[in-house]
């Protein structure tokens, strides 16, 4: 049975969650990763910005997405709209660009708050070009810390821009980073890092001529020097595919994996960062990292490491190898990957987006095999600490949490989902699915249904009077995903044989919300919408009701109906399976693209 699919993004949401959270120390660098959520836009717009004051701002305008009558009224609204979505969209793509790259920060440099796209002007430049070819030290390193500092607070500047991927520019660095100098050699490597994280393709092209230098300097005795040059070949990998293949033909994989035998854990937190980028995005070419040597190395941090920053910068490189290629995730899984993700889980309740590539690595694995979900399960503390997970208050891990909690709840064993209602697991997602925003509702919503699909005995442990009201919300939206939800939920509750579920749906102005479903443009809701009404509140040519048993599970009679299509079971035709709808629903989400 399909599951939703792996998630593979950049870190959009940890950085909205935890803005600032870095790699080595806080005062060297900032993780330049602005929140956007991974929703689609007008379903939970700006959600996920991390700051709550500005999600509580927000909620009475997103409130109003919801009614029925929040369709634009004029045309020039209609436009206005459309703009807008199109500005967020553009917005949301330059986020991923640069969200997985990080500025460097000199120790002596703080936030200056000011306004990344202000221009510099042409006395400033100038000045840093002369001290540039000057033939004094002192003057050349000035210049580095300056071009540094300008690339952090101005990257919008295009004369900036113009001048650090000019040819002489690039000239002068790796004349600096093939000298004798250390620290020459070394603030060189910090304006590179800082090329590469400013999300201007032409810095990025600059950036990745010195390429070669950096890859040579990681077998350097020069710690600071390694740390800073596996720190720019992760922000140029993180540029796309073309740089990320660049430097895997270049050669950067076997030195940059033999930097996790370093003692130095900041250093190995800087080499899991470029490994990650390496290892992200379509065409990543897992496997060749695999066949590099990186599973052991890997693994191991995550068995003996007790910082949490250390743990979580391995597992987000667990996350991309886990996106990929079925094998990849096979072998991790005989090395014993799950207990090596769970154990950590109990130590970071409180880490908040430290958390998130743990939860999504989870999540990547249980999207696969039955057997993965049945492990997943049964391992000790899974259970007790996802509990806690789903509840947490910072958004984005409760959000990769839920999702991870949908495929779980799509396991096809009876006694593994027995566990997970055990552990307490329905009364928590029911109060979310009732009481969160709309975008956290609708992941629980998910698990819920996943949970109730396996047949009436499931359906009817579910809180129905406590869920109904939330469920035909998601009805009365515009939003095609709620309103499909809504609808799997009403044909579960009233095919589950409880005898009052009709009276149930109409007390609460169902009726209302099925027959606003009936003037839908989608023709499979209008039709689904349309069969329930006709079957539940209205009456056949015998004038009896005829339940709509949902393929693939069992009737209130306890036999199967696997064999027609939901859409018309008074069909006497055979639909062919493959046209059914899947038994559990399950979503791509848009990290996942």
């Amino acid at each position: 049975m399909e599951k939703r699919t792996t998630r593979s993004s950049s870190r959009l949401a940890a950085a909205a969650a935890s803005k600032g959270h870095n790699n080595n120390n806080p005062e060297n660098y900032e993780k330049n990763d602005e929140g956007a959520d991974d929703t689609a836009p007008g379903v939970a717009e700006g959600m996920e910005g991390g700051v709550e004051s500005a999600i509580a701002a927000g909620d009475l305008k997103r409130k109003s997405q919801y009614k029925a009558n929040a369709m634009p009224k004029t045309t020039k609204e209609a436009v206005n709209k459309r703009v807008k979505e199109d500005a967020q969209l553009r917005k949301q793509r330059r986020e991923e660009l640069v969200s997985a790259k990080r500025f460097k920060r000199s120790k002596d440099q703080t936030e200056t708050g000011g306004d990344e796209e202000v221009e510099l002007g042409k006395d400033q430049l100038d000045s840093v070009q002369a001290l540039l070819k000057s033939e004094k030290r002192t003057d050349k390193v000035e210049a580095l810390k300056t071009v540094s500092e300008y690339l952090t607070n101005h990257s919008g500047s295009r004369a900036l821009q113009t001048l650090v991927s000019s040819k002489d520019f690039v000239t002068i660095l790796e004349g600096l980073l093939t000298g004798s100098d250390a620290e020459e050699q070394l603030l060189a490597a910090s304006v590179v890092t800082n090329m590469a994280a400013g999300g201007s393709p032409e810095l990025c092209e600059a950036a990745s001529n010195t390429a070669p230098h950096l890859i040579q300097f990681l077998d350097s005795q020069n710690l600071a020097l390694v740390d800073q040059s596996a720190w720019a070949l992760g922000n140029i990998a993180a540029d796309g595919p073309k740089f990320r293949d660049r430097l895997k033909d270049n050669g950067v994989l076997p030195p940059l994996i033999k930097l996790l035998d370093s003692q130095d854990l900041n250093l190995v937190q800087t080499a899991c960062f470029a490994l990650s980028n390496l290892a992200r995005g379509e065409g990543a070419q897992q496997e060749a990292l695999v066949k590099a040597g990186l599973v052991k190395p890997l693994l191991h941090h995550l068995r003996v490491d007790t910082e949490p920053a250390v743990i979580s910068e391995a597992a987000w490189v667990v996350v991309y190898l886990t996106s990929g290629p079925e094998n990849v995730s096979t072998q991790l899984l005989e090395h014993r990957l799950i207990p090596l993700l769970v154990a950590p889980l109990k130590d970071f309740l409180d880490q908040k987006a430290l958390a998130i590539p743990l939860v999504r690595a989870l999540g990547n694995i249980a999207s696969g095999p039955d057997n993965n979900t049945s492990a997943l399960i049964n391992e000790p503390g899974f259970l007790p600490a996802m509990l806690q997970f789903i509840q947490s208050d910072c958004r984005p891990v409760k959000k990769e949490s839920l999702w991870l909690m949908s495929n779980i709840t799509a396991d096809h064993t009876g006694k593994d989902l027995i566990k997970v209602i055990d552990a307490g697991f329905i009364p928590v997602l029911s109060r979310i699915a009732s009481h969160q925003n709309f975008d956290i509702r609708k992941e629980a919503a998910y698990s819920l249904i996943n949970l109730a699909s396996h047949g009436p005995d499931y359906a009817k442990a579910l809180p129905h009077r406590e869920l109904l009201p939330g469920f035909l919300d998601f009805m009365r939206t515009k939003d095609h995903e709620l309103i499909s939800l809504g609808l799997r939920y009403v044909q579960l509750l009233l095919n589950s044989g409880i005898q009052d579920a009709p009276a149930l749906l109409s007390e609460m102005n169902g009726v209302d919300a099925l027959e606003a479903v009936i003037l839908s443009d989608d023709r499979d809701q209008h039709r689904l919408a349309s069969l329930l009404m006709d079957t539940y509140f209205g009456e056949n040519n015998h004038g009896s009701r005829v339940p709509t048993p949902i393929p693939g599970t069992p009737d209130p009679s306890g036999h199967s109906t696997n064999g027609g299509s939901n859409l018309n079971p008074s069909s006497g035709s055979s639909a062919d399976p493959s046209s059914l709808p899947p038994q559990y629903l399950k979503r791509a989400s848009m990290s996942a693209i």
